[in-house]
């Protein structure tokens, strides 16, 4: 085993104890010790700007088909919905208007549908894409290569990823966007790799999670800087470290680990000399939020009183004071689940859809407060989407569905990507008698976009996203899907991009 796989596979030093003692410790990152990769240059360059990435993860899967409705006559849109959709249908009556959203369709594939409604229970949602700050990406999903239609699924012509209606497959391929490969990194965390120079103290990660460890923010060198939602500065989320023999948890995973290892022994007393210093450097990482949250601004935005609104809100807190802990770019990771929905679907969605409209409405207002609205971007993933054909009492596991993208750098109150045909007997991407979408929009296209606004050179874009020369090359002024407002935003050109090897 070479060393790259060794300390890939068996965590050894760095990154793999980094990332396991950062749920341990709630505070933990240590960044660039032991580094077995050397980055592009312009990972040194400070930036000279602050922006922010929140992503929001619905656990889950969420039926998104029942979020984005098509809510036409003319077209027969809302007509085809129900008739599909029967019992899990939203009477079109209490749908909330999005006004003149434009959907294009996009790689040859249309749109469909000209107009379109919301959930009624999203009024902030509602408000936000009316006043072009959200966006819209239309039957977005894991993709390894474009898929155009059924037949090229059915017939084996192109790559799928793996495990498309598994929970634990797609909720880190969401989160990895590398859907052949059950072991690959993050995309933030691999943005976090090339960026994390940047900040001016690098004792804090400039990922932080309000959700413990996570896939989505692992780099090679970068781990998640975990807190709680209850930030203060007498308590900024540090849970009281554990004793090292006391955590049965940490034993076992090391145990396992070290089963057949010829360094098994090696890498205990690597694994607990690097703990002590994980530990030390949380509480170093302590002191230094603990300062900083004492200078926190009196926000008039009132969060809902709710696990993502409290989380958002700690979220917001922390942002307040990115000067104090020397922060140009940082990247959040929150999640809300309970969106497994095979019964109770319609009570389910009317329960936890105000929940994420009411915070993120309040989020998006506490970034237009602080004056940086332009600078955040927050966005939502989930495992995938819902078989648009119930079983009776709720939806089951399918493929490709919607997601929302909301900032002031955002082009909102438009549909990105192809809406499918809800008429399944005339739907190009539909692959069972379910109503099951191949994506049309890949990942990919959506963090490639994000990641050259927040300032990934398109020379590391293939670092981030190996699988994106499949979807998309670089040139000045074309960008993925189009649906960020790059005024403003330096792209480097200096080197021609990489090319993307498969990972």
């Amino acid at each position: 085993m070479n060393r790259r796989d060794f300390l890939k596979h068996s965590g050894c030093a760095a990154m793999g104890t980094t990332t396991l003692l950062s749920t341990l410790t709630s505070l933990g990152a240590v960044n660039g010790a032991m580094s077995h990769k050397k980055f592009s240059s312009k990972e040194a360059v400070v930036a000279e700007d602050y922006k922010a990435l929140v992503c929001v993860l619905l656990a889950g899967g969420i039926d998104s088909y029942n979020v984005l409705i098509p809510n036409g006559t003319a077209d027969n849109g809302y007509s085809e919905y129900a008739a599909t959709r029967s019992d899990l249908s939203i009477a079109q009556a209490s749908l909330l208007s999005l006004n003149n959203p434009q959907c294009t369709g996009f790689r040859n594939i249309p749109c469909n549908y000209g107009s379109f409604g919301i959930h009624p229970a999203m009024t902030g949602m509602r408000d936000l894409f009316n006043s072009g700050k959200l966006a819209f990406m239309a039957n977005i999903g894991t993709l390894v290569e474009p898929i155009m239609n059924a037949s090229e699924f059915n017939n084996g012509l192109k790559k799928i990823p793996d495990g498309i209606y598994s929970h634990s497959d797609q909720i880190m391929q969401w989160q990895t966007s590398v859907p052949q490969s059950r072991s690959a990194l993050g995309v933030g965390g691999r943005i976090a790799d090339l960026l994390n120079a940047g900040n001016v103290n690098n004792q804090i990660s400039m990922n932080i999670s309000l959700a413990g460890k996570n896939i989505f923010q692992t780099g090679e060198n970068i781990a998640e800087y975990s807190i709680s939602n209850n930030v203060n500065p007498n308590n900024v989320g540090l849970d009281v470290l554990p004793t090292w023999w006391s955590d049965s948890g940490l034993m076992n995973d090391l145990r396992n680990t070290s089963v057949d290892s010829m360094v098994g022994q090696t890498y205990t007393n690597s694994l607990k000399e690097t703990y002590s210093g994980t530990a030390k450097g949380a509480i170093a990482s302590f002191d230094i939020f603990k300062e900083a949250l004492k200078r926190v601004p009196s926000l008039a935005t009132q969060f809902p009183n709710t696990s993502l609104g409290n989380d958002l809100a700690a979220i917001a807190k922390v942002i307040s004071v990115r000067g104090n802990l020397g922060a140009k770019r940082q990247i959040f990771f929150v999640t809300y689940g309970g969106w497994d929905m095979h019964d109770g679907l319609a009570t389910g969605l009317n329960q936890r859809l105000p929940v994420v409209s009411g915070a993120l409405k309040a989020f998006y207002d506490a970034t237009v407060e602080l004056g940086i609205a332009d600078k955040v971007t927050t966005f939502t993933i989930s495992d995938f989407a819902r078989t648009i054909t119930s079983n009776g009492l709720g939806s089951d596991h399918a493929w490709g569905g919607n997601s929302m993208v909301i900032g002031g750098s955002v082009k909102g109150g438009k549909i990105y990507g192809a809406f499918p045909r809800m008429d399944l007997n005339n739907s190009p991407q539909n692959i069972s008698f379910r109503g099951n979408f191949i994506p049309a929009v890949s990942t990919d296209e959506l963090y490639a976009e994000m990641a050259l606004w927040y300032g990934v050179s398109p020379t590391d874009l293939c670092y981030v996203l190996p699988n994106l020369g499949n979807f998309y090359s670089y040139t000045p002024g074309n960008y993925p899907i189009g649906f960020m407002n790059f005024n403003g935003t330096s792209i480097s050109t200096d080197d021609k991009p990489q090319s993307c090897l498969t990972y």
